[in-house]
């Protein structure tokens, strides 16, 4: 799956982004399942190439036998003959994908000349994230933040393997992360802000928020929306989904019309307002998926022949 490079990965992402405002492609609102107390989504996607339908299950009752709680499959069908041509590892799918986005996010969004990284949250997403970022900016310094310790030290390990030139820090706290970054990436599982409400943490920088996907999850704090002119967003259904995006609404530190799809900035029908405080708010969405699959499929068909 991750035969394609890191560079293909994104500009497959911006491709995605560019559908998605485009409204060339189908994607019916996810089938949510409940079963006791595991749950089980269907995603699916069409576009007049290819279908894709991801399957998920969240089943609890796992942890006490081992194995995963959370299983994935994404299968990418022929749209105009209906033939399956794949079955692909759902978790894989997401990482890359996840990743991949937020590095045409900050491709995007970010300075050109920008040198330095912050990493809030250093699981395997946040490994992916630093590595997917350091192919879209010339990263000199890595700074990260985790409150395991484990997780931290396989983040610095993993990230001077791939990047021996880059230097790596842990931080004591995300203040430390902020304060010496230009970019910050939040990806976490937080209810409550991973950062202090203070205004000048957050002047001048670019964000990116992984991590909220669910209403009572959070990962910025108040003084953030009070200095962004927009907010944009890889789909509008955040607005109902995160609490990093409902919040700030219900709140008044941002109004709902500031909300926008990433894509347009590709497209041209919009720019990046002056102020240099930018946040790029990620929740997921199946055609990110499809595009994904996609990538992996056709890049295993060139190389097979």
């Amino acid at each position: 799956m991750k035969s394609a490079t890191l560079p293909e990965w994104v500009t497959e992402m911006e491709t995605a982004m560019l559908r998605s405002v485009s409204g060339e492609y189908v994607m019916p609102k996810r089938m949510h399942l409940d079963y006791g107390s595991d749950t089980f989504l269907l995603m699916p996607c069409i576009t007049d190439e290819y279908w894709s339908t991801k399957l998920v299950s969240f089943n609890t009752g796992n942890k006490g036998s081992g194995r995963p709680s959370i299983y994935g499959t994404v299968v990418l069908t022929n749209t105009k003959t209906g033939e399956p041509l794949a079955i692909m590892d759902g978790s894989t799918i997401t990482a890359m994908r996840t990743a991949a986005v937020s590095a045409a996010g900050i491709k995007i969004l970010s300075p050109p000349g920008c040198h330095s990284l912050g990493v809030i949250g250093t699981g395997v997403q946040g490994i992916l994230q630093a590595i997917f970022a350091c192919s879209v900016r010339e990263i000199k310094v890595i700074r990260a933040y985790d409150q395991n310790i484990d997780n931290l030290k396989r983040f610095s390990d993993e990230l001077k393997d791939k990047y021996p030139e880059v230097r790596v820090f842990q931080a004591e706290d995300s203040s430390e992360v902020v304060i010496n970054s230009e970019v910050i990436i939040s990806a976490t599982n937080s209810q409550n802000p991973v950062f202090r409400n203070e205004k000048d943490l957050f002047t001048g920088r670019t964000f990116v928020g992984i991590g909220s996907y669910k209403p009572d999850f959070r990962e910025f704090p108040e003084q953030l929306f009070r200095q962004v002119d927009q907010i944009f967003v890889d789909t509008l259904d955040g607005k109902n989904e995160s609490g990093d995006l409902i919040t700030p609404v219900i709140n008044n530190w941002i109004t709902e019309d500031k909300i926008h799809m990433i894509g347009h900035l590709l497209t041209g029908d919009m720019i990046p307002s002056s102020n240099k405080t930018r946040l790029f708010k990620t929740v997921g969405s199946a055609i990110f998926d499809l595009f994904a699959a996609k990538l992996i499929y056709e890049t295993h068909l060139k190389k097979a022949h």
